[in-house]
């Protein structure tokens, strides 16, 4: 189970470790750093997996902003994670993390951000998960009425 989001961290490097300790892959896999860095160059922004690594264990100085904003998106966070207290964040924050927690929840959000659509192509989206929402309670009310008349 993830640490609760006071233990955090202070520093950028420890904040960074909590991520890949806390944040699994779509597998359910913990990120390895190389991973990380090869999906952060692949998305425009460079940076070598010993770069990185050495971020996480905070024997680079603190990284720029733009390698921050790649980091924190790849993982599904603001920026502001590695800057705020835990006290500066929301609620709204605070569910928005819990969300996240989800390897899937995270994919379909990265692949919404990634895809670059307009207001209509999200809103199409959003009836799509609809549809095979209400699909899936119609298919699941059936299931339920088969196994009460076959005794199941």
């Amino acid at each position: 189970m993830p640490e609760e989001p006071d233990h955090l961290g202070e520093t950028f490097a420890e904040r960074l470790d909590w991520l890949f300790r806390t944040t699994p892959d779509p597998t359910g896999k913990p990120y390895s750093v190389r991973r990380v860095a090869v999906e952060l160059t692949r998305r425009g922004c460079r940076i070598s997996h010993t770069h990185l690594n050495n971020l996480r264990q905070g024997r680079a100085p603190d990284p720029r902003r733009s390698v921050v904003e790649a980091i924190a998106a790849f993982f599904g966070r603001p920026p502001s994670f590695f800057t705020c207290r835990p006290t500066d964040r929301t609620p709204l924050d605070d569910d928005l993390v819990h969300l996240l927690a989800d390897p899937y929840v995270r994919q379909v959000a990265r692949r919404l951000v990634d895809a670059r659509l307009s207001p209509e192509g999200h809103a199409v989206v959003v009836a799509v998960i609809e549809q095979v929402r209400r699909l899936e309670v119609a298919a699941g009310s059936r299931r339920r009425d088969t196994a009460r008349l076959t005794g199941s």
